[in-house]
């Protein structure tokens, strides 16, 4: 087929280059739409899609290449359906989790050029982060939220990672400001969607301890699990399926419950009383319109109305999930949302903005998805080396392009750019040497855990005290005071494929320790019985540990393993430099949302 201008672009000899290669997109949603129509148009010889979701509708309005009526199917699989036909690529799909190691080992992602990154959750991001270290494979990164959109060519090694920059974590609130004194309208809509209706519909059965109820108050604290016991007395109200309890429910959630908090005094000494729904009363007429604010009565029809619709569900499907394009789901969280927010003299939202928080939306624009991907596209002909009037050069002098909007940098310009940062010394991820460790299936059964960590240690010139610990379930496996399963078998310690081991130096008082390494197990179908990668693990000069360092808490369960807390361990080590760029402002951003709540 072979497009001229791409040619024009490449060259006739980098054209024969990039119909050789071969490149993993991850993510075939907003961003993974337009970038499989740019790399199938661009004619890269073999791509590569993954996405573990399904079609909602919800996505019509900005991933082009699904219709009304491939609605619930795999989004991988209907993307490369849909452009296959204008194709001159090799297109296979993949309705998976890119974490699963089994499906997905290390040596598959080996078999790549290059991987995009058009994904909409951290996990994820991190975890092909890491991988692109492990292989060395370069990767760009890219994310949009609104007009706000950046991409990042990340060159392992070379340049700064994903992980080299804070990220913005999942905003959450205390339970007692939730269930008792909300002052925001998301504190209604939290307690709505992530108690009211998980409690009554989705067969929820969390119960909050006293430390994360985020109050002291012994009143506030035995109301707050009072309320939850008397849910149940709800629970049977919606099996029973009988509408006439709707009043009673109502009464029991707007004007009860609400005496109740106003019965502890240490609540409203410097806050507004909520004022309970007394009188209320229930007619048919009800508004339509989503994006207006309806009045409270309006609310209390809605209200009304929806129950009866998800009683009548509860008797056949037994288990309702909440979902932003379930209009029943919705409007029963924005109805009993808005009704709270009368009661503590908030403000009401429509149903189209209790949609927007409830269902962690900030509207995406199907335009900036495209220009977002269509740099992303334009910067892979850099990092592969293919622009034939551009000479190879420095990673460093790649540059990561971002909105101004976002940046904040120009209002004279829509885009811009910058050089990419040298990898953070501190970074969890490309700060740590990494390597693969190769073995066979009978050496998993062979190797003791001791003579793999003697073999570590004499390749790369680790001491006698150091720490083994699995990363991919937080079990301590061996130390310097801690050799209790040096003689199990990796097998018998269920270490196998896709496992991660850490290696640190544990000494004290030394003026130089070892760095840590990090390893992943990868089975090894020549029969190679055990090979240790040709990496170098440097040292370095230790510095006082603050006491917010100290370190990480251990907790010895049943098989004499040694689970680490990471809450107060792992993560302590982790802590980054606050950014500034760009990078860091933009990491935040994600392809179709980002989350807002818990």
């Amino acid at each position: 087929m072979g497009d001229p201008s791409i040619v024009k672009i490449v060259g006739q000899k980098n054209y024969a280059k990039l119909r050789s290669v071969k490149v993993l997109l991850v993510g075939a949603g907003g961003i993974g739409c337009e970038l499989l129509k740019n790399l199938v148009l661009m004619e890269f010889g073999e791509i590569h899609v993954v996405d573990l979701d399904t079609i909602d509708l919800s996505n019509l309005n900005r991933q082009f290449l699904f219709r009304q009526r491939d609605i619930k199917q795999p989004k991988a699989t209907t993307a490369v359906r849909a452009i296959q036909h204008v194709s001159n690529s090799k297109l296979v799909a993949y309705q998976s989790n890119i974490m699963d190691t089994e499906k997905f080992p290390l040596s598959w992602f080996s078999e790549f050029s290059l991987i995009f990154n058009a994904l909409d959750n951290l996990e994820a991001r991190r975890y092909v982060n890491q991988t692109a270290q492990f292989l060395h494979l370069p990767l760009l990164e890219s994310g949009t939220a609104g007009f706000d959109g950046y991409i990042q060519p990340i060159i392992p090694g070379q340049t700064e990672c994903f992980d080299c920059t804070t990220k913005e974590t999942p905003k959450t609130f205390p339970v007692c400001t939730i269930r008792s004194t909300p002052s925001q309208p998301i504190h209604c809509i939290v307690w709505a969607k992530n108690f009211l209706f998980s409690q009554l519909f989705a067969s929820s059965t969390s119960v909050a301890t006293d430390e994360d109820l985020g109050t002291e108050d012994p009143q506030e604290i035995e109301r707050i699990k009072q309320e939850t016991n008397e849910l149940h007395e709800l629970q049977e109200y919606i099996k029973s399926g009988d509408n006439s309890c709707i009043p009673d429910i109502i009464t029991k959630l707007f004007v009860s419950d609400i005496e109740k908090l106003l019965s502890i005094e240490n609540l409203w000494k410097n806050r507004e009383k909520p004022t309970p729904l007394h009188n209320f009363e229930i007619s048919n007429q009800l508004n339509t319109d989503f994006s207006s604010v309806w009045t409270l009565q309006e609310q209390v029809n809605a209200f009304a109305e929806v129950t009866k619709k998800l009683m009548k569900r509860l008797a056949t499907e037994k288990e309702i999930e909440f979902d932003k394009d379930d209009t029943d789901t919705l409007k029963f969280v924005a109805t009993a949302a808005n009704i709270r927010a009368y009661v503590f003299h908030l403000p009401v939202k429509s149903l189209f903005d209790v949609k927007q928080i409830a269902g962690n939306i900030i509207p995406a624009i199907a335009t900036t998805n495209a220009i977002i991907a269509g740099l992303s596209s334009l910067a892979s002909l850099r990092v592969l080396n293919l622009l034939k009037h551009i000479p190879p050069t420095d990673p460093k002098d790649l540059y990561m392009a971002f909105t101004a909007k976002a940046s904040n940098i120009s209002s004279n310009r829509y885009l811009s750019n910058s050089q990419l940062a040298t990898p953070n010394p501190r970074c969890p991820v490309c700060s740590i040497a990494r390597g693969v460790i190769s073995l066979s299936t009978s050496a998993l059964k062979s190797i003791t855990l001791g003579e793999l960590l003697d073999a570590i240690r004499t390749k790369y010139n680790y001491p006698g005290e150091v720490s083994l610990v699995d990363k991919s379930t937080q079990r301590l496996l061996a130390d310097f005071d801690f050799d209790d399963l040096l003689g199990k078998s990796l097998s018998d310690m269920k270490l196998g494929q896709g496992s991660l081991l850490l290696v640190a130096d544990e000494r004290d008082d030394e003026e130089e320790l070892k760095c840590s390494a990090e390893f992943y197990l990868q089975l090894d179908a020549t029969g190679n019985k055990l090979r240790l990668p040709e990496i170098e693990v440097l040292s370095f000069k230790p510095q006082a540990m603050s006491p917010q360092e100290d370190e990480p808490d251990y907790i010895l369960n049943g098989n004499g393993e040694i689970i680490i807390d990471e809450d107060n361990g792992d993560s302590r080590k982790r802590e980054l430099e606050d950014a500034s760029e760009p990078a860091a402002k933009m990491a935040k951003l994600d392809d179709d949302a980002i989350v807002l709540l818990d």
